[in-house]
């Protein structure tokens, strides 16, 4: 049983390449990976305000990941989305956290500062409901199937089966971070990310890997080599994207300065409803009044 439900998220390359926000969503394959790190940013974004662990924050990521291969970008906005993952993802893992810090944490990544109190109630109302709403939808989307095996336990073992320094162990770590925010979720064991994650931490210090007879490393190097190399070269093609993204947001910011921050913030004033519609913040304010403070 456990296997048939697993089997469900595993996905092929060219699967990955007809994902619902590619075919009916006119998206290209480098956008809809762009959209899913961007939804991963927000994620941590809202996970480190919370102060969750890491796993909660990966568990968040790969329900985003799944969630997409079912819907489509353009039919659900993936800012309310991703806040529903982080919501659900903190029950699963037992780090749980109100709804309202939820809202309050995603609502600091996605507005500015300067909107003004009344502005800001309406706009946590409406959050709030939309991701109550959402969450049936991402619920019913998973199939109930909450359980997430990551990379990073198996990069520990890994690790202290080489016994690894700790320059090669936070480069490890960090690329497993990485990983969380790529497709590799949807297409490969954990076992296999965290074997090319010690072997990309390798090469980027130039260093090579310790010689142990019949280690899980060197058994996997030889067994599954170019499924690792594959791995690697798809976090490294995600850094490329995830600067491209960066470069974007800072020239974003530079177009909503104080002179233009007051359009811009109506621009972005909106939320999405469980169908897919936008909800204006005037629409927005039918749906509760102030509670910022509760």
């Amino acid at each position: 049983m456990d296997q048939i439900a697993s089997s469900q998220w595993v996905f092929t390359t060219q699967e990955l390449q007809h994902l619902p926000s590619i075919v009916a969503g006119g998206l290209t394959v480098n956008e809809e990976r762009r959209r899913r790190l961007a939804g991963c940013t927000f994620i941590h974004s809202i996970g480190s305000r919370l102060e969750v662990p890491l796993l909660t924050i990966a568990t968040a990521m790969t329900y985003f990941h799944r969630f997409y291969t079912r819907h489509s970008f353009t039919h659900y906005r993936f800012e309310v989305v991703a806040a529903t993952c982080v919501y659900l993802a903190c029950k699963v893992e037992e780090s749980m956290r109100k709804i309202k810090d939820v809202v309050a944490a995603s609502l600091l990544h996605m507005h500015s500062r300067e909107n003004h109190e009344d502005e800001m109630a309406k706009l946590f109302h409406a959050l709030r409901d939309a991701i109550i709403q959402y969450e049936f939808i991402v619920v019913e989307t998973l199939c109930f199937d909450f359980a997430i095996d990551h990379p990073h336990q198996a990069l520990l073992d890994l690790l202290d089966e080489l016994e690894a320094s700790e320059r090669i162990a936070q480069a490890a770590w960090s690329f497993a971070n990485d990983s969380m925010r790529l497709v590799l979720c949807l297409s490969h064991e954990p076992r296999h990310i965290a074997a090319a994650c010690i072997l990309l931490a390798y090469r980027l210090h130039r260093q090579d890997i310790p010689e142990i007879d019949d280690s899980s490393l060197m058994v996997l190097i030889e067994d599954r080599f170019e499924t690792l190399d594959a791995i690697i070269q798809e976090i490294m093609h995600g850094r490329t994207l995830q600067q491209q993204l960066e470069r974007r947001n800072r020239r974003r910011s530079t177009a909503d300065s104080p002179a233009t921050s007051s359009g811009s913030n109506r621009a972005r004033g909106s939320i999405v409803s469980a169908n897919g519609h936008r909800i204006d913040r005037e629409r927005a304010s039918n749906m509760g009044s102030s509670a910022l403070q509760s």
